[in-house]
């Protein structure tokens, strides 16, 4: 009896979110428009969690988190267990609830980054009560959500070819 064995590491996408990281967040490609950067490596995390299991997802966030903090100007590991979260869950909703196809990819980008932008924006403008908390939210959050929601359709469909190039 044969069985196939699947790709249990995501060396592919690993080499890609490295080049990204390497590209957008050391400033060697500003990708900015009137303000607003997009988080490249949140549509990665998302994509690589729907066609690999929570566990992958995981680990993969929590690499790209720990990414994004090393180069962040505080100290925190917000971005790390952000990231790490959002791995496991969207990896644990694409196994259980979602289907692996274009509007599920989009859903789950939307609903992570309304947890991620949504806590990031109680972290850092609610709760040390600075002036400004809703011109915040709708001129500097906002479209750096829309901006990184974008980049879910080619990620989604780069990441389809991959999974299925080596499955």
């Amino acid at each position: 009896m044969f069985i196939e064995k699947k790709r249990k590491v995501p060396v592919p996408e690993i080499i890609i979110a490295a080049l990204v990281y390497l590209f957008h967040y050391t400033g060697l490609i500003d990708i900015t428009i009137k303000g607003a950067s997009p988080i490249i490596l949140l549509p990665i995390t998302v994509a690589v969690a729907m066609f690999y299991d929570e566990l992958v997802g995981l680990l993969f966030g929590l690499c790209c988190g720990f990414a994004m903090d090393a180069v962040a100007a505080s100290t925190s590991v917000f971005n790390t267990i952000a990231f790490m979260l959002i791995g496991f869950i969207a990896g644990l909703l694409a196994k259980r609830i979602f289907n692996r196809n274009l509007p599920a990819a989009i859903a789950l980008t939307l609903i992570s980054e309304i947890g991620y932008f949504g806590i990031k924006w109680l972290i850092s403008v609610i709760i040390p009560d600075v002036q400004g908390k809703v011109y915040y939210l709708l001129w500097n959050l906002t479209p750096c959500a829309v901006y990184t929601l974008i980049f879910i359709i080619p990620l989604y469909f780069l990441e389809k070819r991959l999974h299925k190039q080596k499955n």
